[in-house]
């Protein structure tokens, strides 16, 4: 594992005291850890849906890259009113999966 080390101001740090009472965590680091997870995880479908909406990946691609299934990144560009699928991208899915 790697040590990254993060300097947060006054408002930040109340914000997590906050939450962490109120979520009744105890380790501060392990509640970083998820909450960073859980905010890079929602970034990535952002580019990856983006990527897909303009037709420089297709959803396939972007699946993997996000680490989940077909069904799931649909389930993302839906949500995020994303046309994922076209003639030329069932192609490239097609002949990426036969790779």
């Amino acid at each position: 594992m790697k040590i990254l080390s993060v300097r947060i101001d006054d408002d930040l740090d109340e914000k997590l005291r906050f939450l962490m009472a109120r979520l009744k965590k105890k380790d501060k680091s392990s509640y970083i850890r998820q909450l960073l997870e859980k905010s890079l995880s929602e970034e990535m479908f952002v580019v990856l849906c983006n990527q897909v909406g303009e037709k420089n990946m297709s959803a396939w691609k972007a699946a993997e890259k996000a680490g989940v299934s077909l069904r799931k990144m649909m389930k993302e560009l839906k949500k995020r009113n994303v046309p994922g699928y076209d003639e030329q991208a069932i192609k490239e899915d097609i002949e990426y999966a036969l790779d």
